[in-house]
């Protein structure tokens, strides 16, 4: 309608997204909302910026705990509005076999500019630096208290500030049974609040299939229902 939206405003002012390769410009990609800037959490000054936009949040709806997702970092279009630039970050000698053949395939292009560095040395961190800066968040919200914070993406040393869930699974048997190794491989990373969406996440569940499910999933360390 028109309307500025407030956090886009703030953060602008502040200049704390992710930039394109010129490392001025906010790099622009698509997301739930439709266009969309990407905050970079290896800033510290985003990481004040986000304290405060959950705040003002907090005292329209308060809530206990975060759960932070599309944290890959994901986004709707392949790698920027702009496209991204022929060059070895974008386009390295050699791509190992994922999404699209294609470095920057739903996520920002590799030679975009972060704090720490080229969005190429620092892609997996996202999700950990998000999960940093979001711990400061429950430490300014609930001083002394104990809150609930859980990431979609994660890396080494994240179990230090969140849990995980394995992502979107699907209402199948397969799922329930590889969901128990999931999670021992995440205990193994040194995450152990760990847990699975029970039931299932995608496709239409079972009486039978959620009821096992929901037994089992009485053992995860971080228990919910997600069908």
């Amino acid at each position: 309608d028109g309307t500025p939206y407030g956090s886009y405003v703030r953060g602008e002012s502040k200049k704390v997204w992710i930039n394109e390769s010129d490392g001025v410009t906010a790099l622009l990609g698509e997301v739930w909302p439709g266009e969309s800037v990407f905050p970079d959490f290896t800033n510290p000054d985003c990481t004040s910026w986000w304290v405060e936009e959950c705040k003002l949040f907090y005292n329209v709806v308060p809530y206990d705990g975060i759960w932070i997702d599309m944290n890959e970092v994901s986004n709707f279009v392949k790698g920027s509005k702009k496209g991204c630039a022929q060059n070895d970050l974008n386009y390295p000698p050699f791509t190992p076999s994922i999404l699209d053949k294609l470095m920057f395939s739903k996520t920002l292009c590799m030679d975009a500019v972060q704090k720490w560095g080229k969005h190429y040395d620092v892609h997996s961190l996202y999700g950990y630096s998000m999960a940093i800066s979001t711990q400061k968040v429950i430490k300014a919200l609930f001083p002394g208290k104990r809150s609930f914070l859980i990431s979609r993406s994660t890396f080494v040393g994240s179990g230090k500030h969140t849990g995980h869930w394995l992502g979107d699974n699907a209402a199948t048997w397969d799922h329930l049974k590889w969901a128990i190794p999931g999670m021992l491989d995440f205990n193994l990373f040194g995450i152990p609040y760990i847990g699975a969406d029970i039931c299932g996440f995608f496709d239409n569940t079972t009486e039978e299939l959620c009821r096992r499910w929901m037994q089992v999933g009485a053992f995860y360390p971080f228990s919910r229902n997600h069908n």
